[in-house]
């Protein structure tokens, strides 16, 4: 329910937000109109609700970024931002905060088109994704908008104080890439649990860096772009070794999954 202002300064002020997405919108709106369209903002902030009769009050993080990654100069071109851009940047203020243990789901956050959400502890801490088409522009932008929202209060409650220090390795890791055509239903929470199934020692980290749909890949289908660090502390890994883990985790997806796989 919305939590009225009875001493407003004006009818706009006259409700408390609900949501840090809708100002972080007429900010970018604000700065776009002025022909600044490569932007990275963020905001610490609060919402307010009235639950079961109670005002609660809770703090937040949102990102928001849109347009390029940065200007574009004669030794390199710029780009559009992406989902991973700012799934990145999630995971750093994770780690900073020591936050380990993470889960991610498909979100249900009724603002974006698409995305994912890190669950911590069976609580759902951080939504972020492409921001819906129709809600942009209502403050009249044009441009792909992709945006988190971070449960700053469980964040800090939950930050882990202790620093923990291993000796780096002495092999380098190695990255792979695959895309996932599978159904619809499936969660990319499904792909990490097969991977971590199928390869427990070599396999130091995954991550979707892009989800799409759309008619072309068919209504009932969505696509997955799966990143995959692979490391050994004792020994460089070697093509032969980087291959047959590979094989291993698509043959997984390809048979508990039903997914389609392209590298």
């Amino acid at each position: 329910e919305n939590v009225e202002i009875l001493n407003k300064l004006s009818e706009d002020l006259g409700v408390l937000r609900q949501s840090m997405l809708f100002s972080g919108l007429e900010a970018l709106a604000y700065n776009i109109n002025r022909r600044q369209r490569d932007l990275k903002f963020f905001e610490f902030g609060k919402t307010y609700h009235l639950i079961n009769g109670k005002y609660v009050e809770k703090s937040h993080l949102a990102l928001f970024i849109t347009g390029n990654t940065a200007n574009e100069t004669w030794q390199q071109k710029s780009r559009a931002v992406t989902f991973h851009d700012l799934a990145s940047v999630v995971q750093r203020v994770l780690a900073k905060m020591n936050i380990r243990d993470v889960e991610t789901k498909e979100t249900e956050n009724s603002t974006l088109a698409y995305g994912i959400s890190y669950v911590v502890n069976k609580k759902e801490v951080v939504s972020i994704g492409l921001v819906k088409p129709t809600l942009a522009k209502l403050c009249d932008i044009k441009q792909p908008v992709f945006y988190a929202d971070v449960d700053w209060d469980y964040l800090l409650r939950q930050h882990q104080a202790d620093v923990v220090y291993q000796e780096l390795s002495k092999y380098p890791e190695v990255r792979r890439d695959l895309s996932l055509l599978v159904d619809k239903s499936v969660s990319f929470k499904q792909i990490r649990d097969i991977s971590q199934k199928h390869e427990r020692n070599l396999l130091k980290a995954i991550n979707v860096f892009d989800v799409y749909e759309g008619d072309n890949i068919g209504a009932d289908k969505k696509s997955y772009s799966v990143s995959f660090i692979l490391q050994d502390f004792t020994q460089t890994l070697t093509d032969a070794v980087i291959d047959k883990t590979m094989q291993r985790l698509m043959n997984g997806f390809e048979r508990e999954l039903g997914a389609v796989i392209r590298k």
